[in-house]
């Protein structure tokens, strides 16, 4: 946290991951058979905060389009034209200006507007315990878009609305997204538990539902773009509480998606993390379904782990997948770094579609393991909540409080 004079205060953190991620299926013929070392999730968290709080600025950079531009290994991961390999996000991972109304009908009331998350489901991955996606991220949030949101929080309850561009980007310096603003459209209701304002209660139940418009290739045989709107759902439990020994944090959701054509997907989820002074071990257990694509290369080539983003997908396959990792905290704030370990499990059963798409034909075997090791580096503080704004920013809300209460002390909310 920096003052900048006039009761307008600066605020961020800025992290990157060095990890080396390698899969080992059954079969060693396998594609999925390969190691790789990445400069994983190496962003940016600022906040400009004017007196009080009044205004707002979130600005997220993110430099995966630099760093990873081929992607990063993550079984099971689709997304924005890769597949089993998490995409690069966009360079403006994040930059909302939001109005906040502190004392409004007897709550609290905030409109904010630019690109970043619309009103829906749960916490950027980015900010969550596991290093490596889950398959679920194009389920449980809408992420990278050009919205406006607003949110009305009163006592313990909140309730969110955002309209905003269905497209995604299609690479990570892609901002013509912009184009589809208006097409689609979100909401969120939460309800809070325990002491704490907001973001900072201890206790979360939430549940949402959005209308979220794509243009896709080859929906009922046509090749040209067909406007297809999809329907998603997302309700969820999360707790984040600190306790002598340390902190405990668990997130349960599920997340089912229902297009206008074609069958839709589901996730359930669930992941833990427990603090005991330095040491943090975590897990993740997730069973979902994800849509296959024509891929554009043969098993052994890159073109394997990407397909067009436009294209609307073949069928389907079902995941099981098991995650167990281990962090520990070297040194603390303002450079702290953490080396960590992450093992993964993955089942995968045919869902729907052709012969060619079934896990045998595809990898080589249903059964894989992938494992991953490096060192979580975090300059200023700890990874903030990311996916809403205004009078529910952790940041705004930690400078809010300040101004109240004195300041509070430097680090991230799990």
């Amino acid at each position: 946290m920096r003052s900048l004079g006039g009761g307008w205060m600066g605020m961020g953190m800025a992290q990157v991951f060095p990890v080396v991620t390698s899969g080992a299926p059954d079969s060693p013929q396998s594609p999925l058979s390969r190691t790789a070392f990445y400069l994983t999730q190496p962003a940016a968290m600022l906040n400009l905060e004017s007196p009080g709080s009044r205004w707002s600025v979130r600005v997220t950079p993110n430099f995966e389009g630099l760093t990873i531009p081929d992607g990063e290994l993550t079984f099971g991961g689709w997304g924005e034209g890769f597949i089993d390999n998490r995409h690069p996000h966009t360079l403006l991972h994040e930059a909302m200006l939001s109005y906040n109304a502190w004392e409004f009908a007897g709550g609290a009331l905030s409109i904010s507007a630019g690109k970043g998350f619309a009103p829906f489901g749960t916490d950027d991955p980015m900010s969550r315990p596991v290093l490596k996606y889950p398959t679920n991220h194009h389920l449980s949030q809408i992420l990278e878009r050009w919205t406006v949101n607003g949110v009305y929080l009163l006592r313990n309850w909140s309730v969110e609305a955002g309209i905003f561009g269905g497209a995604e980007p299609t690479t990570p310096y892609d901002f013509s997204n912009i184009r589809s603003f208006g097409d689609s459209w979100s909401t969120r209701v939460t309800r809070r538990f325990g002491e704490g304002f907001g973001p900072l209660a201890p206790w979360e139940v939430s549940a949402s539902y959005a209308m979220v418009r794509e243009e896709l290739h080859g929906v009922g045989g046509d090749d040209h773009g067909v406007k297809q709107s999809t329907f998603l759902t997302n309700a969820a439990v999360r707790y984040a509480g600190s306790y002598g020994f340390g902190t405990l944090y668990g997130l349960v959701e599920a997340s089912r998606s229902r297009p206008e054509e074609g069958d839709g997907y589901f996730s359930v989820l669930g992941e833990t993390l427990l603090g005991i002074g330095r040491h943090q071990p975590y897990a993740r257990v997730e069973y979902a379904t994800r849509p296959e694509f024509a891929r554009e290369g043969a098993p052994g080539t890159e073109g394997f782990f990407r397909y067009d983003h436009d294209d609307a997908e073949v069928g389907a396959t079902r995941w099981l997948i098991s995650s167990l990792g281990y962090g520990y905290t070297l040194t603390q704030y303002p450079f702290s770094a953490r080396p960590f370990v992450e093992v993964q499990h993955n089942r995968v059963w045919d869902e729907r579609g052709p012969v060619s798409i079934q896990p045998e034909q595809l990898f080589g075997t249903n059964s894989f393991w992938s494992l991953s090791a490096g060192f979580r580096f975090f300059l200023g503080g700890g990874p903030m909540r990311m996916g809403a704004y205004g009078v529910l920013d952790p940041m705004t809300v930690m400078h809010r409080e300040m101004g109240m209460h004195g300041t509070p002390e430097p680090g991230g909310h799990h």
